[in-house]
């Protein structure tokens, strides 16, 4: 190197200074880009994260959640997109039912990116694109592909192991920013925590009947295309599985395990009781809960005026699927990919999936269905997790109906039917124009 020319250095230096400096502007592009929604006329009023533990106020984890009250009294349900934002269907669908909602009875609470921090990166070392764009009547709207993790800016470092509070179990040492890996959360916890304890405290002191997560999954994931429901939740969850199963889509349903901590739908239901008795669960299982029956912590939950009905939804995505070739912006919207027909032609998938001739939806009773889905399109993946919702919501309605909670939007047919003509562009047509719309009601997160 003593003999390298100085302006071989010194070109050398520029290089890096121009790559520095154009991935440096992408990584602020993704981090600071702004997603718009515009909330349907049921909406009342907008809330943030922080209302429910202030030390998130100013963090990359204070998120908005939407309020969407009838005024009249019945049930009440949170939804959540975006718990790992780079399973961009989940937020999609969170922002449709807050665009097109209406409410009768009850209220709706709509939490469209959960872990608004993972929101601002990608995959490291994944190559992924950093948005994705969908054809609407008033131009094309980009939408973010975050990561599964919070971003190392915002916690950092990684513990070498993961302890799980209350329990003490031991994870993946990534999972301490696995928002789905730190329910029910510690209010002075690393920010993942945080985020989960907020929500937490949102669950419990509003009284939510119904916590639905929405997620997506390999195909090569035995729990892909599943409800996975907590046990109090289990009725509603077969049910609505059976119904969708014979009448719209494929869909399975798997009860949540005891022993694996930090889930939603293990943790949310458990913890979901009164405020007092959440703090007296709390203590009894700090570090201990790991070893000990969960008979012992029954006898605290079981003392509650109030549980919450707690449902986590997974649909197909084979932009997260290993065996995947290129990933791209088509493979997250189309999801047509030779090396995963492969697989499924080997029998190595746990979802339908079929590239060639598509895999074709049951018929109703009223005659509609019969949708031939090729891949995994982002229509027919939101389409689900809509349809999911007021499927679950109903069942509740029926074995609960002292949590009666009447909604309405778009549902499976009416976005398969367009979707079957326009493909994912028929997304944008139930979607709105922030620059035509009530001010009040537009929003940028």
């Amino acid at each position: 190197m003593k003999n390298t020319p100085l302006w071989f250095k010194l070109l050398a230096l520029a290089l890096i200074a121009i790559m520095g400096f154009i991935a440096g502007k992408e990584f602020y592009e993704l981090r600071h880009y702004q997603e718009s929604v515009v909330v349907s006329p049921a909406f009342t009023k907008k809330l943030m994260l922080s209302d429910y533990l202030p030390s998130l106020k100013g963090t990359w984890g204070d998120t908005p959640i939407y309020l969407f009250d009838s005024g009249v009294p019945g049930g009440s349900a949170l939804i959540l997109g975006g718990s790992h934002p780079y399973e961009p269907a989940t937020m999609l669908t969170a922002y449709m039912v807050a665009e097109n909602i209406s409410v009768e009875k009850g209220k709706v609470y709509v939490a469209p990116v959960a872990n608004r921090s993972a929101n601002t990166l990608g995959m490291l070392g994944n190559a992924y694109p950093m948005f994705y764009h969908l054809k609407t009547p008033f131009g094309t709207k980009q939408y973010k592909i975050g990561d599964r993790n919070t971003n190392p800016l915002d916690q950092w470092p990684d513990p070498f192991v993961y302890v799980h509070y209350p329990s003490g179990q031991n994870l993946a040492y990534q999972d301490l920013r696995n928002f789905n890996r730190t329910w029910p959360g510690k209010a002075d916890g690393s920010l993942t925590e945080r985020i989960s304890y907020a929500f937490m405290e949102l669950v419990r002191n509003e009284k939510i009947d119904i916590f639905i997560d929405y997620h997506e999954a390999s195909l090569m994931y035995p729990v892909v295309d599943t409800y996975v429901a907590h046990d109090f939740s289990m009725d509603i969850a077969i049910l609505a599985q059976m119904n969708l199963d014979t009448f719209k889509y494929p869909m399975k349903a798997e009860a949540s395990p005891k022993k694996l901590r930090g889930l939603s739908h293990r943790e949310v239901g458990d913890y979901s009781i009164d405020p007092e008795l959440a703090k007296e669960l709390y203590a009894a299982e700090e570090f201990t809960n790991a070893k000990n029956d969960y008979k012992e912590k029954l006898k605290i939950i079981e003392k509650s005026s109030h549980q919450t009905l707690v449902v986590l939804m997974e649909t197909l995505e084979p932009f997260i699927e290993r065996v995947a070739g290129r990933i791209d912006e088509d493979l997250m919207l189309v999801g047509l990919d030779e090396f995963i027909q492969t697989a499924a032609d080997k029998r190595l998938l746990f979802a339908k999936y079929d590239t060639r001739t598509g895999i074709t939806m049951p018929i109703d009773m009223d005659g509609r269905g019969g949708y031939v889905v090729k891949g995994a399109p982002m229509y027919y993946r939101v389409a689900r997790h809509l349809e999911g919702t007021l499927e679950v919501i109903e069942m509740m309605n029926l074995l609960f109906p002292e949590r009666e909670l009447l909604i309405s939007y778009p549902g499976f047919h009416d976005i398969m039917e367009a979707g079957s003509k326009k493909g994912n562009d028929a997304i944008g047509d139930f979607l709105h124009d922030p620059a035509k719309s009530d001010p009040k009601r537009v929003f940028y997160q």
